[in-house]
């Protein structure tokens, strides 16, 4: 179907460059995007002879992606599109190869429009009792199609996708880091989707091959919100109610203040998977790491995101979440349930958020009468980031490591790191606070 001459979408590029902030957060904090649906510039200029896909319409998907260092390969499942109904489904099960061999995960993401146009987008890991949902913090603009792109978009030429010819359509973003794509068959429906996301470590893909097309609305059960969503977000805390003291490190760069109020850490291993996974390149050289030791009582609940703003640390999630500090597996890679909430995560770590709305009053001890769930905090030693990752071999080791979990060299690496300032025992010189240059947000 051939579409004429329309106006330019309405949007400005303030709301491109929001977007683009938001979708960077996300991968920065291991957490996978979504399929993309991005407000656009205002200045595009559409095509006179872009296809428009039909308005409903189902497909089995074939999924190959990546995000914040981690392939996702050989999934397949399930995809369901319906645009009169400002609603679209996917969910499918991938592998996953960095720390464990041919290690699965289910993932699924339904986005629709309410009432009021706006969008609600809700990613579930997992499925059943062992569903993780983690809604889109974006949600709230208005619903955009995730096809919309195409009014927009240059004829490439033709391509065979299983087995079938279609005419591939593009539109390329650079200033957003944006490149998508479609290839459109002779029936008009897509057979393949390309979603391409960032330039650097931060970036990712969605590769999306839709086969046995079945034209037509799909069912209403199609559209059903998970289990996890539905009557498990956030999920419980955990039934430890327990004491205990913790190590736990994070990285980071002035003028970000030297704190973990409303900041992300990690164990040792924990940490491991988010510096082996995205630490390449200067961003994260360029920075520090501290050993942080801090009270926290075990009744962990589920992990937010949190992040420095430029200004202030903020996490972002339901007000539940709040009252205690989070906990997953390292990069959600663990075989622990729900995600590694309360799992010891023996094999990639856990990683934590530590909200300032549980953080105990000065001489108060987390749990009991007092309410709340962390405390204690101090900052043992602050290293830069560089002498561990380059000058101790960490990222080499990490390499060697790959799809064996746990790094137990690349652990020691990191902990020698700390213990000693001397070089010889592998050690890393202290580093002020002020040392980094720079500014990263994890």
């Amino acid at each position: 179907v051939l579409r004429g001459a329309v106006a330019a979408v309405g949007m400005c590029s303030a709301l491109a460059s929001s977007w683009y902030d938001a979708m960077s957060a996300v991968m920065r904090a291991g957490r996978p995007p979504l399929l993309l649906a991005p407000d656009l510039p205002s200045d595009l200029v559409a095509s006179v002879v872009a296809p428009e896909v039909p308005s409903q319409w189902s497909a089995d998907l074939d999924y190959d992606g990546s995000f914040a260092g981690l392939v996702l390969e050989n999934g397949h499942g399930q995809f369901h599109y319906d645009r009169e109904g400002q609603r679209t489904r996917s969910f499918y099960s991938t592998t996953c190869r960095y720390f464990r061999p041919n290690a699965t995960m289910m993932q699924d993401q339904l986005t629709v429009a309410g009432p009021d146009g706006n969008s609600s987008s809700n990613l579930t890991w997992g499925a059943g009792d062992d569903g993780v949902c983690m809604p889109w913090f974006g949600s709230g603009s208005k619903y955009r199609d995730m096809f919309q792109f195409l009014s927009f978009s240059q004829r490439a030429g033709a391509e065979l996708v299983n087995g079938e010819w279609c005419m591939l359509w593009t539109l390329n973003l650079p200033t957003m880091g944006l490149s998508l794509s479609a290839c459109i068959g002779d029936d008009g429906y897509p057979r393949l989707l390309n979603q391409t996301f960032g330039t650097d470590k931060f970036g990712g893909y969605a590769h999306m091959r839709f086969r046995a097309i079945r034209p037509g609305r799909p069912a209403e059960e199609a559209f059903t919100m998970s289990q996890a969503c539905a009557t498990s977000y956030p999920q419980p805390p955990c039934a430890d109610s327990s004491v205990s003291t913790i190590d736990v490190y994070r990285i980071f760069g002035p003028p970000e203040p030297l704190l973990l109020d409303n900041r992300n850490g990690g164990d040792v291993l924990g940490d491991l998977a988010f510096v082996c996974t995205q630490g390449s390149g200067d961003v994260y050289e360029g920075k520090l790491i501290t050993h942080w030791r801090v009270n926290v009582s075990n009744n962990f609940g589920q992990y937010e995101l949190c992040n420095y703003d430029g200004k202030e640390n903020e996490c972002s999630g339901d007000r539940k979440q709040m009252q205690t500090v989070g906990r997953r597996s390292g990069q959600m890679q663990g075989v622990g349930p729900r995600l590694g909430q309360c799992s010891p995560n023996d094999d990639v770590g856990s990683q934590y958020s530590f909200p300032v709305a549980a953080k105990c009053p000065p001489g108060v001890r987390p749990g009991g009468s007092g309410g709340c769930a962390w405390g204690g905090a101090v900052a043992l030693r602050t290293v830069q980031a560089r002498c561990i990752m380059q000058d101790r071999g960490l990222l080499e080791a990490c390499k060697r490591e790959i799809g064996h979990a746990p790094f137990r060299a690349s652990a020691d690496i990191w902990q020698r790191a700390f213990a000693s300032a001397d070089p010889a025992l592998g050690g890393c010189p202290d580093a002020p606070p002020g040392a980094a240059a720079g500014v990263v947000l994890v």
